[in-house]
């Protein structure tokens, strides 16, 4: 290949692709600014989008990367991938040797690609290699005097005025400053809001369209974090879509139709949606939905064109009847459908292998103390909720496709009276695709008669680490009537974890309302950026009644990548494309 201008080469790309969504950034890449003369770095254009910093790159870096590197599509460039299988024991044959997290842990680190001093985010595939366009651009020294992303660090309050309740938040995957979250209420009806700093100051977002909307947020992203998704309780699962990350709902209205929601089912409750995001799926970007309809019976949806349209419901009638279920998928696409069924006391689990088409028989992950609900101190009046959240580890290290499960439990079989029940968490793991589970506590379990913890969510972080966050009494004893948010995370698997710690500034006292802290709270992480939702009750207006609202709180966690000790070693091939 001659060193014509790279510009020409992409906008040649970009023609063939069809128009873009921005215009193409104009690249020239120029021999003279490499720092070794043997490198024809107007080469590595086929080796992920340009970066400037590719310029810094010599022979010995190029030669630990793969012999069939211009075949891996992982959309990182050059300096990066050698960055990469410097840092960490990378396969260096097949199709799939960079982990999931690569892209989002670029964006990350270095802000973006780098072109003359710009970072720039917006890329177009095309079926020859990248095209950097001119979209979603900050300035190199900008990024780096601000310290890289932006991320909540401490708490933030997200609803204003008091008077919300049940969230959910889901970070963008590719952009970690986009965050969208949804509560139930303040003043009745399903709240959105949208962060574009990372979660650190939200915004109320317009009112979901038709109105009517009632409760039990769920929320989510496309796996190339362009749409966002959000479903809610009407007289049937309502759903929505955001194209301009969370600030209108609307987006459905540009489909065939023009109705800019869509109902599932009848007569529903207790909703939650996931997507499936890994790209080796071969049902990547299905969205699914999880409920329970009238009497109990659990049931399932699935759209395979980004919400626009929906499968009829499949009702699990068969089966045990349970309520506050959840989804999670595998890396091959597999589903994994979750539910506490009440009557036989129980975890149960549903699974597909067929994008959702049909599910084998219900088989059982592990037997609970508690049915449904049952009271303790601290919520004593609508009683701890029995739910499940789950997720798969999609990272291709030690514990990949390691499936998670999490509930809050009853210590003992309960009772009606809240100061003889204790609560606690659960988390089940399975590494052989649900046949067989392993349970463990993942808190202290010595003090388990005098503390409670409930109201759980779980997620797998992009390096293999579990994370569970929870209310705790610990620091009201021996009343247990107020909490706080503690964290725990597992480094192994889900088989240890580290002792809790408390996300919380302050301490949520007790909320005299029937709703108190309704029935659930939210956590995501993606890259090192990690954020739970919660319902609190701390003193906002000195003194005086319920001050209840949602807050959020971030953490940016330790960013070694578990995955590392997982892949295979291989000895570095020849990298058959440098000019000598």
């Amino acid at each position: 290949m001659t060193r014509r201008s790279i510009a020409s080469l992409l906008s040649l790309l970009a023609a063939a692709a069809g128009p873009a969504i921005a215009d193409p950034v104009p690249i020239q890449v120029d021999q003279s600014r490499g720092v070794d003369s043997r490198v024809d770095y107007v080469e590595l254009v086929h080796f992920g989008p340009w970066d400037d910093r590719n310029y810094q790159l010599t022979l010995e870096d190029l030669k630990v990367l793969a012999r069939n590197e211009r075949e891996l599509r992982v959309a990182v460039p050059a300096f990066y991938r050698v960055e990469l299988r410097r840092s960490f024991d990378l396969l260096d044959s097949g199709p799939v040797q960079y982990p999931h997290a690569a892209l989002p842990r670029f964006l990350n680190e270095h802000g973006g690609y780098l072109v003359d001093g710009t970072l720039y985010r917006g890329l177009e595939r095309t079926q020859d290699g990248w095209v950097i366009l001119d979209d979603d651009s900050v300035d190199l020294e900008d990024f780096e005097r601000e310290g890289g992303e932006a991320f909540l660090e401490g708490e933030a309050r997200v609803t204003n005025p008091n008077g919300a309740a049940e969230s959910a938040v889901a970070i963008n995957p590719v952009n970690q400053d986009l965050v969208i979250a949804g509560t139930n209420g303040p003043a009745g009806s399903q709240r959105m809001h949208f962060s574009t700093d990372g979660g650190e100051t939200w915004t109320q977002a317009a009112n979901l369209p038709l109105g009517g909307a009632c409760c039990d947020p769920t929320v989510a992203w496309s796996s190339d974090g362009t749409k966002g998704y959000t479903a809610t309780l009407g007289s049937a699962v309502w759903f929505y879509r955001s194209g301009d990350n969370g600030q209108t709902w609307d987006d459905l209205i540009n489909e065939a139709g023009a109705d800019p929601r869509r109902e599932i089912g009848s007569g529903v409750d207790k909703e939650y949606l996931h997507v499936d995001i890994h790209p080796s799926s071969p049902h990547q970007d299905n969205i699914y939905l999880t409920w329970h309809q009238n009497g109990n019976t659990m049931q399932f949806s699935r759209s395979t064109d980004f919400g626009h349209t929906w499968s009829a419901p499949l009702a699990f009638s068969a089966d045990d009847r349970g309520i506050g279920s959840d989804i999670a998928t595998d890396s091959a696409g597999n589903i994994y459908y979750f539910w506490p069924a009440f009557a036989t006391r129980t975890i149960r689990l549903k699974k597909s292998t067929d994008g959702g088409a049909t599910f084998a028989p219900q088989s059982l992950v592990a037997n609970t103390e508690g049915s449904f609900d049952f009271p303790v101190p601290s919520m004593e009046t609508r009683n701890v909720f029995i739910y499940v959240s789950a997720d798969v580890d999609l990272t291709g290290g030690p514990f990949h496709d390691t499936i998670y499960a999490a509930w809050t439990d009853s210590t003992a079989p309960d009772t009606g009276n809240p100061n003889d029940n204790h609560a606690r968490i659960q988390v089940g793991h399975s590494r052989n695709g649900g046949a067989t589970w392993t349970v463990t506590t993942p808190h202290e379990t010595d003090d388990m008669e005098s503390v409670d913890r409930w109201h759980q969510w779980l997620k797998v972080a992009p390096d293999g680490s579990v994370h569970v966050i929870f209310y705790d009494t610990r620091r009201d004893l021996p009343n247990r009537t107020q909490v706080d948010v503690f964290h725990s995370v597992s480094s192994d698997g889900g088989v240890t974890w580290s002792t809790p710690d408390r996300l919380t500034a302050e301490q949520s006292p007790n909320i005299t309302t029937g709703f108190e802290f309704g029935d659930y709270n939210g956590l995501d992480v993606v890259m090192n950026d990690l954020i739970a939702i919660y319902t609190d009750n701390r003193d906002e207006v000195g003194g005086g009644g319920n001050s209840v609202d949602v807050y959020a709180a971030g953490r940016v966690l330790d960013s070694n990548l578990i995955f590392s000790d997982g892949f295979e070693s291989g000895d570095a091939g020849a990298w058959g494309t440098i000019v000598p």
